[in-house]
């Protein structure tokens, strides 16, 4: 039987399969057909006369070629009027209300694109939400695309503007059930105007709802990065901005959520904190364990920039599980509180950072004014003092600023960060993640003199890195969940793993919650080297360290004593 101009490819190929080694000789343009995804679209949808105007051949010249091929051009020449028979576009003269009312049209313009780009274009269309239309631009009528969307149903509107250009309109039709048609339903979460940061009231939310079911968020703003830490939970979203400052954002929940297993009731609910956005590449990670999230609900999840407020939830048994300093802590438990640090998380965190000099150490920074996060009575202040006096020098003969009129009381990081790269100062000790964030916006300027770490482990060899952060449990927790905190304490680990394996992955899944570029993120994981251990493994250097800051007049009395905080 002969192959017309509507024969489709799919068809003529499973009876003659050696026709696609003519059919690619023919045009440059076809070699694309040896491309397993590119055929399977392309053989599928496409007729002799839709990839003869791709190649840019006659129709006649394509089919003569191919029907020779196989003995059947005699049948084709009775067939004549056939064999030059395209398939003409299906214009709709009035412009639909669809394409007039769209809230946003995606546009693709494929015009200058060269080879095959029928995948481009449907890996477009997938991203489609359903308040918007795809607009591809092309320089022939795109047959394939069109056959193969009406068939799946969709709509669409051609138009030729020229004859180098046409215009295809394409809305996506929902299939029967779709979550987005009972939309209007969901509960909604109004956070317009709210005093405090509604991150923690959102991610309770996406925890309490069930598989299957939505809620709507209302913002004055689209928060891009909280949906991009909400869906690779499981969820789908669509946005929808009703006005020039409301945004709606409506969250679905699908079936293999990381939330599905088990049911809300039967979960220990937990409110969890950490005192440094340090950690939230590994809480991120943390987020996706499905055994972990069948087993919890998350009442809280705050992760705080002032150490203070964070101690607060701990001294009041707000929270019941704390990423926390171990000094900190420390101190915390010589009041009596009910709490265990069970597992200890190290990470390169102190460093000298300095603009337009560089110090090969403390010797060098005499003369200079350097800056330091908190104040006096804190880790940082401690640890440098005894370092300074451990090399033999006299902490009197450095000028150390702490808080003032525009970093306050506290010396925040942040802040400190800030007047290092605007050039106002130029010497200060940053931790993680601001040591980072400033090398990167430094752009140069700001360097990297040294670490605390380098001068650490050549005063204590063989104990690694400074201890200075670990998990913080309620003992409450800990008496009545012991196998929950169990599972919290190797998830973590198994956080603590992958985050050190797999960076770049890493940087991509926190940096919009960071509030960073990518790279930015990337360069902090790769600084920040983290590093997991159990408590009663490391007691011994968890116990000299605190004993250093002791010396250093950090603590109420000998932090030797303190070993039932961490066994």
């Amino acid at each position: 039987m002969a192959i017309l101009a509507k024969t489709k490819i799919n068809d003529a190929l499973k009876e003659h399969p050696e026709l696609k080694k003519v059919i690619i000789k023919l045009s440059p343009k076809f070699k694309k057909l040896n491309n397993p995804v590119i055929y399977k679209l392309v053989a599928r949808w496409a007729t002799f006369g839709d990839i003869a105007r791709t190649g840019g051949l006659s129709v006649c010249e394509l089919l003569h070629t191919i029907n020779k091929e196989i003995g059947t051009e005699k049948e084709l020449f009775e067939l004549a009027p056939e064999c030059i028979k395209e398939s003409k576009p299906e214009v709709t003269e009035k412009k639909p209300e669809w394409v007039e009312n769209a809230e946003q049209i995606v546009v693709l313009d494929v015009r200058e694109r060269e080879g095959f780009f029928l995948p481009e274009i449907a890996s477009a269309f997938k991203k489609i939400r359903e308040n918007q239309i795809l607009l591809v631009t092309n320089s022939f009528y795109p047959a394939p695309l069109v056959k193969m969307l009406t068939e799946q149903g969709h709509e669409i509107y051609y138009e030729a503007v020229h004859p180098e250009e046409h215009r295809l309109y394409i809305k996506k039709k929902l299939k029967p059930g779709d979550w987005r048609e009972r939309r209007e339903d969901f509960e909604i979460l109004d956070v317009r105007g709210w005093k405090t940061d509604p991150f923690s009231a959102i991610i309770k939310k996406a925890n309490e709802i069930s598989p299957g079911e939505g809620f709507r968020l209302i913002q004055f703003f689209l928060p891009g990065p909280l949906i991009n830490m909400i869906e690779p939970l499981g969820f789908e979203t669509l946005v929808e901005q009703k006005g020039a400052n409301e945004f709606h954002i409506y969250f679905f929940k699908k079936e293999e959520s990381v939330y599905s297993k088990g049911s809300v009731k039967g979960r220990i609910p937990l409110v969890i904190q950490s005192a440094t956005p340090v950690v939230y590449p590994i809480v991120m990670k943390l987020l996706q364990s499905k055994e972990l999230m069948s087993r919890i609900k998350i009442e809280e999840l705050k992760v705080w920039d002032k150490t203070e407020k964070h101690l607060g939830w701990i001294l009041n048994g707000r929270a019941d599980i704390s990423f926390s300093a171990v000094a900190a802590v420390a101190n915390l438990f010589q009041k009596g509180l009910d709490i265990k640090m069970k597992s200890i998380i190290v990470w390169d965190n102190f460093y000298i950072l300095t603009r337009g000099f560089k110090a090969e150490g403390f010797e060098e920074l005499k003369g200079h004014s350097i800056y330091l996060p908190l104040i006096k009575a804190a880790p940082p202040y401690a640890v440098t003092i005894y370092l300074i006096k451990a090399l033999g020098m006299d902490p009197k003969d450095f000028n150390f600023e702490f808080g003032n009129g525009t970093t306050g009381p506290f010396g925040r990081p942040s802040e400190i960060k800030n007047l290092l790269l605007n050039g106002e100062i130029n010497a200060a000790l940053l931790r993680e993640p601001e040591a980072s964030f400033a090398i990167y916006e430094g752009k140069g300027k700001v360097h990297e003199s040294f670490a605390y770490r380098d001068v650490w482990k050549n005063l204590f060899p063989g104990q690694g890195n400074l201890p200075n952060a670990g998990l913080l449990f309620k003992g409450e927790i800990l008496r009545e969940y012991p196998d929950v905190s169990e599972l919290f304490m190797a998830e973590t680990k198994n956080a603590v793993k992958w985050v050190s394996s797999n960076r770049k992955e890493a940087a991509k899944l926190s940096h919009d919650i960071m509030g960073v570029s990518p790279e930015e993120a990337e360069m902090f994981l790769f600084r920040a080297n983290f590093d997991y251990r159990e408590s009663e493994e490391s007691i011994r250097h968890i116990i000299n360290y605190l004993d250093v800051l002791n010396k250093s007049g950090y603590g109420r009395k000998a932090f030797g004593e303190l070993e039932p905080l961490f066994l």
